[in-house]
């Protein structure tokens, strides 16, 4: 019995429905599928909106590589195991053994945008499609975020962006992906950022960041949502007073299931961390947002979460993660990347990475990945991959 072929339409929306790791392995099955799934901006983003969400696990390593962890949250022994590194070939060598040093990594929409310290240059990548866009800075050691602006009038009509400043000056910059050009905007301030990149996450295409003001009995804190369509900020409310003796004790920011915010706050180094979490946020949410706190964690004195530590949150099992770096032996050219799994019971569960003797980026854990077909604007119209 033949099986009678499916009318073209009907094959789009099946795909569409494929979770997006899942579809990239189809895509060998025949040509009409390849250029689908890999070249049709169309189909890619209905798939975004259709398909059900993967979420993965990435933290950046001391040796400026992205590795993908698994991470078992469930039962009484919960685990997290890394399980590869991903591969980001750098251009500017002929060795394609020669790795682009990431020194700090922010996604949105399955993008990874990656950064180095030492390099005037920047890299937009899709790990799923292997799709890179490589863009020159002006200097080095500059902050940047990636969101999207989007036609209300146009749902599925995103244009990409990265808005970011440098420390040796007072401007702004923004970089649209499909113009290819950079400008300044007015009347935005680089010193709100205090934080930088380890207190800013991506949620719905927009930025959302603590920031801080100096008062006259220490700092005001404040979270701040960038919208890259109105190119203002907005302040959303916080669940708790604004003032704070160290602005360090109101630590991260994170995004739960790519539905909500989830927020570290630690009055001192005597309170105990709690962990608070946003109501659903979506495109009619303005400012004003409500908070319920999900987690209170006595961190003891071998977990304390550092400057630059990032986190994750279960709302449900009501379990913390993070991962911090040790010294070994008192060394300070060796040291262990540990994670740590906090459930309500404040139980620690330690998970040991090893002894890392490489100079290089601090651990850092991603807020959950979803990757996605989203393909890159290129100049010209031109497509670039990394392998």
């Amino acid at each position: 019995m033949t099986i009678p072929n499916l009318p073209k339409d009907l094959v789009e929306e099946i795909l569409s429905f494929v979770p997006a790791t899942y579809l990239k392995r189809l895509s060998s099955t025949c040509k009409p599928w390849n250029r689908l799934i890999h070249n049709d901006k169309r189909f890619a983003r209905k798939h975004f909106d259709n398909a059900a969400k993967e979420f993965l696990v990435f933290m950046l390593r001391k040796n400026f590589r992205i590795c993908r962890i698994s991470v078992n949250l469930h039962g009484a022994d919960p685990s997290a195991e890394v399980k590869g590194e991903l591969t980001l070939p750098d251009p500017y060598f002929k060795n394609s053994a020669d790795q682009f040093k990431i020194d700090r990594v922010f996604h949105c929409d399955g993008l990874l945008l990656c950064t180095s310290k030492h390099e005037r240059r920047m890299v937009v990548w899709n790990p799923l499609t292997s799709e890179t866009k490589w863009i020159q800075t002006r200097e080095e050691r500059g902050t940047f975020f990636l969101g999207y602006s989007q036609d209300k009038n146009k749902s599925c009509n995103k244009s990409y962006k990265i808005m970011g400043f440098y420390r040796s000056g007072g401007q702004v910059w923004e970089y649209d992906l499909n113009s290819d050009s950079w400008r300044v905007l007015d009347g935005i301030r680089p010193k709100w950022y205090s934080g930088f990149a380890y207190r800013c996450v991506s949620l719905k295409g927009n930025a959302y960041m603590l920031a801080k003001d100096v008062t006259d009995v220490g700092f005001s804190i404040s979270l701040l949502k960038y919208d890259f369509s109105t190119e203002k900020y907005v302040p959303v409310t916080l669940p708790f007073p604004s003032q704070a003796r160290s602005f360090n004790n109101a630590n991260r920011i994170s995004v739960v299931r790519g539905e909500k915010l989830a927020l570290l706050y630690r009055r001192d180094k005597r309170s105990k961390a709690e962990i608070w979490v946003t109501n659903k946020i979506d495109d009619t949410t303005k400012g004003a947002v409500s908070w319920s706190k999900v987690l209170a964690l006595d961190l003891s004195r071998e977990l304390q979460i550092s400057f630059k530590t990032n986190f994750l949150v279960d709302e449900e099992k009501k379990v913390f993660m993070c991962c911090v770096r040790l010294r070994e032996d008192g060394d300070e050219n060796k040291s262990k990347d540990k994670v740590y799994i906090v459930g309500e019971d404040n139980e620690v569960k330690e998970i040991d990475f090893g002894v890392n003797a490489t100079s290089g980026s601090w651990p850092t854990i991603l807020s959950l990945y979803v990757p996605s077909l989203v393909q890159i604007q290129q100049a010209g119209g031109k497509r670039e991959r990394s392998d």
